[in-house]
């Protein structure tokens, strides 16, 4: 489990990520300097980009994510 500071690597957010996909969970992350909770649908790469796909249908790069712990 994340600390609450959450996890701040790449590979760390990716694992946070895809651990809620794969169990139908929420996600929080640290974008433009705020916390905000997210339905992951999936985490899928799209010409060398990673790309979290939210409940609405909206991508999400992954590479703008600071930070990402379970929420």
């Amino acid at each position: 489990m994340a600390d609450e500071t959450g996890a701040d690597f790449r590979c760390g957010i990716l694992d946070v990520l895809e651990g809620a996909a794969l169990h139908k969970r929420h996600a929080e992350v640290h974008l433009d300097g705020r916390w905000r909770r997210i339905r992951v649908i999936d985490v899928v790469t799209d010409r060398g980009e990673d790309w979290v796909i939210l409940a609405d249908d909206e991508r999400l790069a992954v590479g703008r994510i600071e930070r990402a712990r379970p929420a």
